[in-house]
């Protein structure tokens, strides 16, 4: 993939998001209503009518719409006359109880953060307000096309900073001077050192339902796609990131774990058996909390560095992705939710404070997708992660997207059935031994078009 040029045009902004945490079996199902105010930032927005009460509802998932609340705190005290009720429910409650009201015709909820999974049923159903007048070309990382129809855009994206990355131990590596890999032959060549010092250099367990992720990313990161921009199933460079996983599976280099998402792994990490990984970015967060600081898993000596290239021409990264935040169609106050959506979303203001939340129990650091959040947060010197040797992780993160402008892969309300399918076809490979490797490829896209 080229890298694109930044433009000096590009002053809106959009805040790389990252660490905000998608939903998981650990988010408790629930609704909350809480109030609050709401505002607009100059040059963003002009609120609506400030003299009228308005009242809004703002649903999504618990952790994600926690965030945004915290963030919307200032800013929204600044019109008293505004009032928000944030309804969070678990990452997998809240897109039924959404298309639930949308369905009905609801006026409620008025502004929805949805993640690009679920977005293209709310697109194509029409529930969703056109808010291309927002944002101008070059405003906003290229993220969009779950949301885009046509010439209408129907959302603008939160959090972005989920590229892939590496993360590693940098007293392990520069005890055996060992430099961070550029190209997958290196990282293979430094695996191979690293396991005849006993370490391992990433995870990988074919049993778990999360297997699908190493094949997505080595297929991205190979320059590949399982579905196409319209939806088509293609599967490409997929034989290719087999090999390279069946390489790394038959070298021992991997640890039979799920990386990052597991008790196994941590275990393993803790005990100082892992040294590195390849992995998307929201994981690094996963090491603040579950890195030992009395262990041997490295606390204060892990880094995060750009992901190895997997060929000449693969990608340089990928974002693995991201939510929006959309509008009701139906809402009551279409201003008032357009200015909340463009603070949120394209100012450099609430790029901020995303990047650094730690409020009420509530902590996320991530950034939006806007050009201008992107260039604010890279340019931050607050203190970074202790566990990462005081490494500003989302600056630096911030950085390789404005430099790579990397794409996002295309899904939609197939895609949980896909992984799930991927998974599976995995774990008759490399544990069942039932399909052989050179069908696993046929397998997976039959097995897709039956869906």
């Amino acid at each position: 993939m080229k890298k694109k040029l930044l433009s000096a045009l590009m002053a809106c902004a959009l805040v790389v998001s990252m660490f905000a945490g998608c939903g998981s079996s650990q988010e408790k199902s629930k609704a909350e209503t809480n109030g609050a105010t709401a505002s607009t930032e100059q040059g963003v927005v002009e609120a609506q009518n400030t003299d009228e009460d308005i009242e809004l509802t703002i649903m999504g998932g618990a952790q994600l719409t926690s965030v945004a609340e915290v963030v919307l705190k200032d800013y929204l005290a600044e019109h008293p006359n505004i009032k928000i009720n944030y309804e969070k429910y678990s990452y997998a409650e809240y897109p039924t109880k959404m298309k639930l009201q949308l369905s009905n015709g609801d006026s409620t909820p008025d502004i929805m953060i949805i993640h690009d999974l679920f977005a293209r049923q709310f697109v194509d159903a029409g529930y969703l307000e056109d808010i291309s007048d927002l944002v101008a070309d070059g405003q906003v990382l290229d993220v969009m096309d779950p949301v885009k129809s046509g010439d209408a855009i129907y959302g603008l994206p939160n959090q972005v900073t989920n590229e892939y990355v590496f993360v590693y131990r940098t007293d392990i590596f520069d005890e055996l001077g060992l430099k961070v890999p550029t190209t997958f032959d290196e990282y293979f060549d430094a695996a191979l050192k690293l396991k005849e010092n006993g370490y391992y250099s990433g995870a990988f367990d074919p049993s778990d339902g999360g297997s699908y992720l190493m094949l997505y990313s080595f297929i991205y990161m190979l320059g590949g796609e399982v579905l196409d921009n319209d939806g088509n199933v293609t599967m490409s460079k997929c034989d290719e990131a087999l090999t390279l996983m069946k390489k790394c599976i038959d070298a021992g280099i991997w640890h039979n774990s799920l990386e990052s998402d597991s008790e196994e792994y941590w275990t393993a990490w803790n005990a100082g058996k892992i040294a590195c990984t390849p992995c998307i970015a929201a994981h690094a967060s996963y090491y603040v909390s579950n890195v030992d600081p009395n262990g041997n898993g490295g606390y204060g000596s892990l880094a995060v560095a750009n992901a190895f290239r997997f060929a000449d021409d693969g990608r340089d990264t990928y974002v693995n992705n991201t939510e929006y935040y959309c509008i009701n169609a139906n809402t009551e106050y279409m201003q008032a939710c357009k200015d909340i959506v463009s603070y949120l979303a394209l100012s450099e203001e609430a790029a901020l404070k995303f990047s650094n939340v730690n409020e009420d129990g509530v902590m996320a650091q991530y950034c939006t997708g806007s050009m201008a959040g992107l260039e604010a947060v890279s340019q931050a010197t607050d203190e970074g992660w202790e566990a990462f040797a005081g490494q500003n992780v989302v600056a630096d993160l911030s950085k390789t997207l404005l430099e790579e402008q990397p794409d996002i892969p295309y899904v939609d309300e197939r895609s949980g059935e896909i992984r799930t399918i991927i998974s599976d076809v995995l774990g008759e490979v490399f544990l069942n031994k039932s399909l052989d490797i050179n069908d696993a490829t046929e397998e997976i896209i039959d097995r897709i078009n039956q869906i």
